[in-house]
């Protein structure tokens, strides 16, 4: 439908003119030409070919009163302002296939159509930003000041709005100070590169390791933090490759040698590990041990075993066996132990 309106737009076009136009915008195959070579096959400077260009957008500027390509102008743009006056390309492109009824529509349609019109405006991709169309500048400015603010929300309340998880609810919480609506605020945060989700749903910044996890650490702390109790590592390899984080397979042992470096894994038991969010702290049993004395006071065998097994997983023998050890531990009259300081 829009291509065969384009093609009614160049036909008039001087044959030079128009080849110029079918290559510079991929008219043809899809393929952009540059200036030099088209410079090139035609013999000319690249200086030519870039008037020769300028003059045939100038000469189909005029002729854009054709109904089909207003139509597809019209709605290009008044989208764009009904989302905030600017749109990442990919999702821009979908909506107009939509909006107009014409699936085969494409990039280089709306790139030709948008170069003769004079806007939309197009953004390259860069480091920070995927390609996007936007209308002006003021609309520009708007959403990149957006962006801007909410890395720096993200930044200060990380740990708060990871454990809420939801995108929805961190985006309500940075926006309602300000008077963008939600959905433009999620339609300017599709252009930035500097957010993302984790295959659990925590919304933040990519270059968080609990939102784009790239080492055995960082994936097991996220499966351990959603599994919400102690797991044996190779548990925790088998869970970290069903995830399918990236193609990197998680091997059992590659996993012990990594969570034993690290002070937010605590050894629990033969192979289980908890994190030290959760309350686990490190040390020996015999340690454990002392410190709940020392914080609880005396306290019988069986009130004891059961605030160890808060700590660690080991058996009641072992657990007398420590506190049968007279250098650490006393039993009281009253059948209490207590540690000796």
């Amino acid at each position: 439908m829009v291509s065969k309106a384009i093609n009614n737009l160049v036909v008039d076009l001087k044959p030079r003119e128009r080849e110029v136009l079918v290559g510079r915008f991929g008219l043809d195959d899809g393929e952009r030409k540059t200036l030099a070579a088209l410079g090139e096959k035609y013999g000319i400077t690249r200086e030519r070919v870039r008037q020769i260009e300028n003059d045939g957008l100038n000469l189909l500027n005029k002729k854009l009163q054709d109904e089909l390509i207003s139509r597809v102008l019209n709605q290009a743009i008044s989208h764009l302002e009904n989302v905030g006056g600017l749109r990442q390309e990919d999702y821009f492109l979908n909506d107009l296939r939509y909006l107009l009824g014409d699936k085969n529509l494409n990039y280089w349609h709306l790139q030709f159509l948008f170069e003769v019109n004079g806007k939309p405006h197009y953004y390259n991709e860069d480091d920070d930003f995927h390609g996007f169309w936007y209308l002006d500048d003021k609309n520009l400015k708007q959403a990149v000041g957006l962006i801007d603010r909410l890395i720096r929300f993200l930044e200060q309340k990380k740990e708060e709005l990871l454990n809420q998880r939801k995108f929805e609810i961190v985006l309500t919480r940075f926006i309602e100070p300000h008077p963008v609506p939600d959905f433009i605020a999620l339609n300017y945060v599709l252009i930035s590169k500097n957010f993302g989700t984790n295959p659990f749903g925590d919304f933040g910044l990519r270059n968080w390791g609990e939102i784009n996890p790239k080492t055995i650490r960082h994936k097991a702390y996220l499966i351990m933090k959603r599994y919400g109790q102690p797991m044996h590592f190779a548990e925790i390899a088998q869970a970290i490759n069903k995830v399918g984080f990236d193609k990197r397979k998680a091997l059992p042992q590659t996993v012990h040698n990594e969570l034993i470096k690290y002070p937010e894994f605590i050894l629990v038991g033969r192979g289980l590990y908890g994190l030290k969010d959760f309350g686990f702290v490190s040390g020996a049993s015999r340690d454990i041990i002392k410190n709940i004395l020392k914080l609880k006071g005396p306290l019988p065998f069986d009130k004891i075993v059961d605030l160890v097994s808060l700590q660690r997983h080991i058996k009641k023998g072992t657990i007398a066996l420590h506190l049968s050890n007279k250098k650490h531990f006393k039993k009281l009259p009253n059948g209490k132990y207590s540690v000796i300081r």
